[in-house]
């Protein structure tokens, strides 16, 4: 695999991160962050044999920054 595709891969890999949390956040659901870590366990966990251990952890990290960013550093400002 060329580092091109790596690279294709990897971004989208975070993207859909992102795009899934910003799915869970707009379920209007006011999920606190240490819920939010525990869903990103479970993602951890589920996936564990089933995709790329680095793979995963691009998807997770999109998850947990969310979108936009700054919600990483004012957690509260979820809304």
């Amino acid at each position: 695999m060329s580092t091109t595709e790596k690279t294709m891969i990897a971004e989208l890999a975070f993207q859909l991160g992102k795009v899934t949390r910003q799915a869970v956040d707009n379920r209007g659901a006011k999920a606190t962050p240490a819920e939010l870590t525990r869903i990103a366990n479970d993602l951890l966990e589920a996936g564990e044999e089933k995709v790329a251990s680095d793979v995963l952890m691009l998807f997770v990290a999109g998850f947990e920054e969310g979108s936009p960013p700054e919600r990483r550093i004012d957690p509260e400002s979820r809304a």
